[in-house]
């Protein structure tokens, strides 16, 4: 979106591309930028598609070190039971538990995909889910921000109303209250 890569931040400076971008979080000026959005193909089934939503390298920074800092305030609420989205867990640690629950007589073993959950969820419900354990203000307003940012797709910028971007670090903000 910016024409900033990861390349060019290296060639300009790693050190002062943080400084800067840490100054502007300090000081409340930080704003995150449209997304640039494309469509990818699902797998597995031909001429269907999944919008992915690219930030930039900044946002990517920044959505990384919040994701660092809030993925634990929600990881330690979730159940173990729970295996969508979770660090450190894959579909693989899910279908080993359903074999040896199996293998234990175990009579029954829930799994649930809500249809285009990511692309719908509403904001507000989301924030209001965030809110429970995040108190710092600053945070929860640069969530917002995220939500709120828009994509720019075929030329054109679009606001957000519903949904969480597709293809961001910080797309976890979903799974953290939909897993708990």
């Amino acid at each position: 979106m910016d024409g900033v890569t990861v390349d060019s931040v290296a060639a300009s400076g790693v050190d002062a591309f943080l400084q800067d971008l840490s100054e502007r979080l300090r000081t409340y000026t930080y704003r995150p930028t449209a997304l640039r959005r494309v469509q990818i193909p699902k797998s597995g089934r031909p001429g269907e598609f999944r919008p992915l939503s690219i930030p930039t390298v900044a946002d990517r920074v920044v959505m990384t070190a919040a994701k660092l800092v809030l993925e634990p305030v929600f990881e330690a609420h979730f159940t173990d039971a729970s295996y969508g989205f979770r660090p450190k867990r894959s579909a693989i640690d899910a279908c080993e538990v359903v074999r040896v629950a199996a293998n234990q007589r175990r009579e029954w073993v829930f799994e649930a995909d809500i249809r285009d959950c990511f692309g719908t969820i509403d904001h507000d419900a989301l924030m209001a889910q965030v809110a429970r354990r995040v108190v710092d203000r600053p945070m929860l307003k640069l969530i917002r921000a995220w939500l709120r940012m828009g994509v720019l797709e075929g030329g054109i910028t679009s606001p957000t109303g519903a949904g969480t971007p597709q293809g961001s670090p910080l797309t976890p903000p979903t799974q953290w209250v939909t897993r708990a």
